[in-house]
This record gives C-alpha cells, structure tokens and sequence, in this order.
C-alpha cells in the first residue's frame, strides 16, 4: 500500500509540475510527450564536456526570422564550477557546485535548463527532498522546482510573475557524493545541452518575449554557457585496453610476438609472456607448432603498465570485444589475462597466410606459375579445382582482389 501511494504521488507531482510548466512558458514550445535524451556527459572517459550551441533550436513560436547571436552585445554568461579535489580526501564525500549566472544585460520571467553530469556521481537531494537547490539568483521568483529525470539528467525552472533583473549570482546548486573509489585523475563532467523533452524546451526569457530577450536568450544557448567538472588532482592512471586479436588460421605457426597477433596495442600499454595452449589437451604451442582448424586455443598474456605509469585498480582489459576477468590481488603494475579462440580454416586464394588476399597473393601465384618460386602446398592455388595451378588461376584470384568476380 505504501509503495502505491508513492507512486500515485509521484506521478500527480510530475503531472502537476507539466501542468505548471505549460502555463507558466506560454514563449517556448509545449509538447504531449517526452522522448528519451542521451547523455552527453556519460561516456566516462575522463573528458571535459563543452557547451555545444549547435544543438540550439530557436522557438517556432516565435515566428521572426533567425536570429544572430552576433548581434548581441552584452556578455552573459551561465557558469558551472570547475573543481579539482585531493585525491584520498575526497572519496565518498560530498560537493556542492555552484551554477551561476553573470552580466545579465535584459531581465527574465521564466527559465529551463536541463542538467547533464557523469553518473558515476551521484545526486544528494537538499532538505526538501528536490535534486536542485535555487540560488540566490532566482530568490525573487515565485516559483522554482527541479525533478531528477532520470540519473545523469536534472530538469530545473524557475519562474517569476514579473520582469526581474537577475543579479551576478548562483542561478542554483547541485549536491553530488564523489564515488567511493575515485582515484587520482578521475574526471567527472557536469553541464548543460539545450534540450526540448517534450514538455517545454530549454528557456531563458522575459514574460513578452520581447526582441531584446529572444536575443539575450538565443545568445545564452549558442555562446552562453560554460560547463564545469570534478576532478581529482593527479596522473590519471590507465583505465582499460581495448585490444583486437587476429585470428588464427590452419597451418600457421605458434608465434609469441604481440605486435604479430595484436593489432592495436594501446599507448602506455605492455604486452608481453605470449603463450599458446590447446585447450583440449591442455599442451603448450611452441614456435615450431602451427594451428589446426577447429581447435579452440587458450592466449596467456600479460600486461603492465609503461614505465612510469600505473593501471587503475578499476582497470579493465578486452580482446575482440569481449571483457575479460582479472583473478589476481591488485592489478596496478599489470598482470596475466586468458582468452579463448578457436583457429579457422585457410582462406581460399590466401597463398602466404596472412588473413588476407591481396595482390602479395597474386604475385605469389605468378611466380609459382612462371617456376621462379614454388609454393609449399600448390593445391591452395588451384581455384578453380581442375588439379592444375595456371594463369586460369591467375585469372580467377585477379578478378577476386579486383572484386570483380569473388571465390567461394
């Protein structure tokens, strides 16, 4: 019974806060439905996020022809802090940041923004129970409210029966708890993208849409806002490796070099101790050995870190995609991973087996045919299967690189 009453309740308040939006922004454009917004601040890679204006669309309702920025001639601003912490210190705690407007030049009766930021932070609600505490900047305004949209994304307005003219203040603050494990060079990023959710797009203007607000507003949402972060002070530690794995083939030899089988190793990365393992039988390949199609074999790697530099302890390696576990104690100077591959079959009119076929392949051929250098198993040459190698395959594997006519 408790959980339906909260639900009742919560759905009447986001019924009542559409409601209040759709009288209070008469200027902006009002929709039946809201649509799923992605997250530009989410990619957790550690990055600065920039305000982008381009994603500003100005009112239909408006009914004027386009307007320049340029034409503005004051210089507001809306600002989110940019704050660095000692790592160590502040791993689980909490920190305000201030959203604050400056230089204001025409006052303004009704505004949006939607707040974007990384979700490994997470939203500390005030005394009220709101996401979003109102500053000092929009004391005047009657009404304020802010929703968390989902996480990673905060809805907030405010809006005022009159004109007023906004002093150089907080516009309002965000309490967010820095995650647990933040380590050194952790980069969280928090901001703004101009957003229409269906119910009232994005907004900054007077209560008559006068011509000097529709500037002053389309200027914040093209050049306006700044973006802000946390950040932990120091060298960032290396998070992950994506690394591609070539396939094995039949026949080709158990080789240990990285730079032979991998193919994008990344930078500050080290990969070393190759070692191949049939899995069936458990034996291990030696530089003599060549694969045989269908068996499915164990790659033990190990990888550490570059001089100088450490893993993260979230570090997390993949090959091919794939995530793999690391069943070690502490992973920060490298350790050893596993992967699993089974070896396929030789690709028709691949003549040197390399994966690939391609005009080496043709000169290959050529030179087979002419006698200058014969290939270890001719048989792989004879594509077109009448048990003779010629210029007929030539042909054939000619028209296949060209793409002419494909072997099957």
């Amino acid at each position: 019974m408790k959980t339906t009453r909260i639900r009742l309740f919560s759905l009447a308040a986001a019924l009542v806060m559409l409601l209040t939006l759709a009288a209070f922004f008469p200027c902006s454009a009002v929709k039946a439905g809201a649509e799923s917004i992605a997250n530009p601040f989410n990619y957790q890679d550690d990055k600065e996020v920039r305000y982008d204006g381009s994603k500003w669309v100005q009112p239909p309702s408006w009914n004027c022809p386009t307007i320049n920025p340029r034409n503005y001639e004051g210089g507001i601003m809306v600002f989110f802090d940019k704050i660095g912490l000692e790592p160590g210190k502040a791993n689980g705690k909490i920190q305000r940041v201030y959203v604050s407007v400056h230089g204001a030049t025409d006052p303004v009766s009704m505004m949006k923004f939607h707040v974007f930021y990384d979700t490994r932070l997470k939203v500390v609600n005030n005394s009220n129970g709101d996401p979003v505490s109102p500053g000092k900047a929009v004391a005047d305004f009657q009404d304020t409210g802010s929703k968390l949209v989902e996480e990673g994304q905060i809805a907030f307005y405010a809006y005022s029966k009159t004109d007023i003219e906004l002093s150089n203040a907080s516009l309002f603050t965000i309490d967010f708890q820095i995650p647990e494990d933040a380590e050194a060079g952790d980069f969280y990023p928090i901001g703004m993208s101009y957003t229409d959710d269906g119910v009232v797009a994005d907004t900054f203007i007077d209560s008559k849409c006068t011509e000097a607000g529709k500037l002053q507003m389309t200027y914040v949402f093209t050049k306006g806002i700044y973006n802000g972060y946390l950040r932990i002070l120091g060298e960032p530690r290396i998070k992950k490796a994506d690394l591609t794995l070539k396939t094995p083939w039949d026949g080709v030899k158990c080789t240990t070099d990285p730079k032979e089988w991998f193919r994008n190793i990344p930078s500050g990365v080290n990969v070393t101790d190759l070692m191949w393992i049939e899995s069936e039988s458990m034996a291990l390949g030696t530089e003599g050995d060549v694969f045989e199609e269908g068996k499915t074999y164990i790659l033990q790697f190990k990888l550490t870190p570059a001089y100088g530099s450490n893993f993260s302890k979230k570090f997390q390696a993949s090959v091919n995609g794939i995530n793999l576990p690391y069943n070690g104690d502490d992973i920060t100077m490298g350790g050893t991973f596993y992967f699993d591959i089974k070896a396929d079959g030789r690709i028709r009119g691949d003549l040197n087996n390399d994966g690939l076929v391609n005009v080496t392949d043709l000169t290959r051929l050529a030179a087979h045919i002419k006698g200058k250098k014969l290939l270890p198993d001719p048989k792989l040459a004879d594509l077109n299967g009448d048990g003779k190698v010629n210029i007929t395959d030539r042909t054939r594997l000619a028209a296949h690189i060209k793409g002419k006519k494909l072997l099957n």
